[in-house]
């Protein structure tokens, strides 16, 4: 089959070979999902306890939680290339370059760390641009400031994460997330309302619990996976002064960059539609704060498949095989929107036994039942376009991403969400609508794209830069080469429609 084909014709290797396709990616997307779904539920427990402490404090942990997200989006940048870089290296069978990416990532995001950290401090004055609620700003920046003593633990076990999974090894994570509701849970409950003489701290107990967590994590997963198991022996060669090579540097710094605009354009466009719910009122925010989680928990589960299909799509490409490649896609993609669209189904049926988890206050439980088939809708598109963006994350085309996100986030999204919810008055369901629009134009536009893509040559590079990184690392120049290809040359596409 000739891989310059288009993508539609990549099923071509047999029901035998689809069904081996399937059976490993539900083997790994059981793991994941169930994973990342208890890894969300640390901070919805949290939200849910805000919400029975009350409205007022549920709407300040989610005015400081639109801000905090935004800069999550840094850990996120880091997680998708350590998996990207790691994942191309181990396929290309290169397990020395592995570790080296796996220790710039544990080193870029320790740096990254402290600025992230003092910009914490100063939320409460960057959201009064939002509300000029004094109550709520003081509670929100109070949140905040606690919340910072998570953000190190959280970035160090992001890059442990994404270092086991790049080699498909899902149990660690998969066990320490599990265990991680109950320790969240357990902290929430304690640390809130107190146990025996221990009277409970109230408010801060839900970022305090969160830091329980966040320490409880990468500490456990380290001692189970690293110093128990030992998972690690085969790519880590220990420190070493060799991985700030230039090239590596620029090329780690590259993709990061580059996925950083991407995550950033897709997300900061929700912290921005969470921002404009303030101004419907603390109801309105209450509301949208719930469904942000229960979209998060959705997450959980699109996860599950969006992972597999970008780790083992790194490993085809790392190897040169674009056929397997393509038909991860295939399959992941209609496995993963035959379980997004079960999900959907599940929230939109099931409402009101969710939504009653996280508050009693029936004024925004009216609100949320109320926009539940909406935002359902972009619950759907958007899970279509996470699975696809797996793909494009695998091939290292970030500016790709970028593109995408800025047309469907900021030039559809963001105006159909402020002309239906406030210009026409839509309130919250406008803003939901507005979703549905940008979610569908970014799926629709990554589906374009990669029509277009000559996966052939994809493959070659990726296979040549990992080849030269294994035979070429004592010679700086053939490496920065094959590094800096990063995919962007005429070769790299076939009639590239975004790079």
């Amino acid at each position: 089959m000739d891989e310059a084909t288009p993508l539609i014709a990549a099923s071509d290797g047999g029901w035998g070979d689809l069904r081996a396709e399937a059976a490993a990616i539900g083997g790994m997307a059981w793991k994941v999902s169930l994973a990342t779904f208890c890894r969300l539920c640390v901070t919805t427990i949290s939200t849910a306890f805000l919400g029975h402490l009350g409205t007022k404090e549920l709407a300040a942990g989610a005015l400081a939680g639109s801000f905090i997200g935004a800069l999550r989006v840094l850990n996120w940048a880091f997680a998708v290339s350590i998996c990207t870089l790691c994942g191309q290296a181990y396929g290309a069978k290169n397990y020395e370059l592995v570790g080296t990416w796996f220790q710039l990532g544990l080193l870029g995001l320790t740096l990254l760390s402290v600025p992230v950290i003092v910009v914490y401090f100063y939320v409460g004055d960057i959201m009064s641009i939002v509300t000029d609620d004094v109550e709520l700003l003081a509670l929100a920046d109070t949140y905040a400031r606690y919340s910072a003593l998570s953000v190190w633990p959280q970035a160090i076990y992001v890059a442990l994460r994404q270092y086991l999974q790049a080699q498909e090894i899902l149990t660690p994570t998969t066990v320490i997330d599990t265990w991680s509701v109950g320790v969240v849970f357990g902290a929430n409950y304690v640390l809130i309302y107190g146990v025996g003489s221990f009277a409970g701290l109230g408010f801060i107990g839900s970022p305090l619990a969160a830091l329980v967590a966040a320490v409880f994590q990468p500490t456990a997963l380290f001692l189970y996976a690293f110093v128990y198991k030992g998972y690690h022996k085969r790519t880590w060669g220990g420190w070493s002064m060799a991985v700030l090579n230039p090239a590596y540097v620029a090329r780690f710094a590259s993709l990061t960059g580059a996925m950083f605009l991407n995550l950033a354009l897709d997300e900061w466009a929700y912290n921005v539609v969470a921002m404009v719910a303030g101004a419907l009122g603390g109801i309105n925010l209450a509301a949208n704060s719930i469904v942000f989680n229960i979209w998060m928990l959705g997450y959980g589960v699109f996860a599950g498949f969006s992972l597999p299909i970008q780790v083992r799509i790194s490993h085809a490409l790392g190897a040169n095989q674009p056929a397997d490649a393509k038909r991860t896609l295939l399959v992941g993609f209609v496995l993963g929107a035959l379980s997004s669209t079960a999900t959907v189904l599940g929230v939109v049926l099931f409402g009101r036994s969710l939504v009653g988890v996280f508050t009693s206050d029936e004024a925004v439980v009216n609100v949320i039942l109320s926009i539940l088939p909406i935002f359902g809708l972009a619950m759907a598109f958007s899970s279509f376009h996470v699975f696809l963006s797996a793909v494009i994350e695998a091939m290292s085309l970030a500016s790709t991403l970028a593109v995408i996100s800025g047309v469907g986030s900021w030039c559809v999204l963001l105006p159909a969400s402020y002309l239906f919810g406030l210009t026409l008055n839509g309130g919250l369901a406008g803003l939901w609508w507005g979703s549905v629009l940008g979610e569908g134009a970014k799926f629709v536009l990554i589906l374009l794209a990669l029509q277009r893509l000559d996966w052939r040559a994809i493959a070659a590079q990726i296979a040549a830069a990992q080849e030269s990184s294994a035979s070429d690392g004592d010679d700086e120049t053939p490496l920065h080469k094959a590094l800096e290809l990063d995919l962007h040359s005429p070769a790299a596409a076939a009639t590239p429609a975004f790079v």
